[in-house]
């Protein structure tokens, strides 16, 4: 049986699956120290009321810092519950933030987005992350429910639309302010969702994106039929073979063109799975896209990267909202 280790794509037009026998642990895309100004997180459900978001612009001091409070918000799709964080700063002015939802990696889960989403609460943007069901590796903690044999970019998808819909009416929630992040994988997800809700979101955050997932692995199979229905990435790491055939004829590069709200990029320049002369060239497709590199960093941002990282995105949050 073929088995499928590692997925990247080394370079645009010639994008490929090859076999690593180092097992790696799922890397963390972004982890910030626990915050002193956190409160203690307090379970809810979804948001129950909508109020109209405000449509004037907010101007927020950058050398502010929010307190924030952790409420634990869990969502429904396809008969499985989503476990989730969101990350609402407080304030004497303000019932209702900008909302920044972050998708995790392969393998990954929701401290992949933590460490982003709580430095975003500390400057007046609201952040939530939560476990992709069945989209964590074996030894990552993972509350949502979920098979990984049954987890593909396409299921991933669904369970973000689901996030976003019922996004839109929790309370603390700008509902004109809403932007999707995703890192690896989880970029690849959050755009797909992006390119179906132009209308609805703000723009989005991308991390070291895998568009090119899709043609990946169309060039190691010719065939839905030929994927084999076991796909290994390392020893303990299995996943079904909808996690590629799912994507059969997705693609997502091809309609970037009609996302025409503000996106940024920041890619390493050493990561070894996605290549960053590929994403910096499908940046380009774009019709309002900033390209960010970091020198030196690899696939996850940790330290300076993590904080450059935290950088640009506020940045682009205090531009676009």
């Amino acid at each position: 049986m073929k088995k499928l280790i590692c997925l990247l794509m080394i370079g645009v037009l010639a994008l490929t699956l090859f076999a690593c026998n180092a097992q790696k642990a799922p890397v963390s895309e972004g982890e910030a120290p626990q915050s002193a100004v956190a409160t203690q997180p307090a379970a809810t459900q979804p948001g129950e009321t909508t109020m109209a978001a405000s449509k004037e612009k907010v101007v927020r001091d950058p050398d502010k810092v929010y307190e924030y409070e952790t409420r634990v918000i869990w969502c429904e799709n396809n008969g499985n519950r989503i476990y989730g964080e969101a990350y609402i700063p407080i304030s004497e002015t303000e019932t209702k933030f900008p909302l920044v939802i972050h998708a995790h990696g392969m393998g990954s889960n929701i401290e992949a987005g933590e460490g982003y989403c709580k430095r975003y609460a500390e400057k007046g943007f609201a952040g939530y992350s939560f476990d992709f069901p069945g989209g964590s590796r074996p030894g990552t903690e993972n509350m949502s429910d979920g098979d990984p044999m049954k987890n593909s970019a396409v299921t991933e998808a669904s369970d973000l639309q689901a996030i976003l819909d019922s996004a839109m009416t929790w309370d603390f929630v700008d509902t004109d302010r809403v932007f999707l992040e995703g890192g690896s994988m989880g970029g690849l997800v959050a755009t797909m969702v992006g390119l179906d809700n132009v209308d609805r979101i703000a723009g989005m955050i991308l991390h070291y994106p895998a568009l090119y997932m899709p043609q990946a692995i169309t060039s190691r199979y010719s065939s839905p039929e030929e994927v084999p229905e076991t796909l290994s990435f390392g020893d303990d790491y299995a996943l079904g073979r909808v996690w590629a055939t799912d994507l059969w004829g997705v693609d997502v590069v091809s309609r970037l063109n009609t996302f025409n709200k503000p996106v940024t990029i920041i890619q390493g320049s050493d990561d070894q799975l996605v290549a960053a002369s590929s994403i910096e060239e499908a940046s380009h497709l774009f019709p309002n896209a900033e390209f960010h590199l970091i020198e030196g960093a690899g696939h996850g941002f940790g330290g300076d990267d993590f904080e450059a990282a935290v950088k640009y995105g506020l940045d682009y949050l205090y531009q676009n909202t």
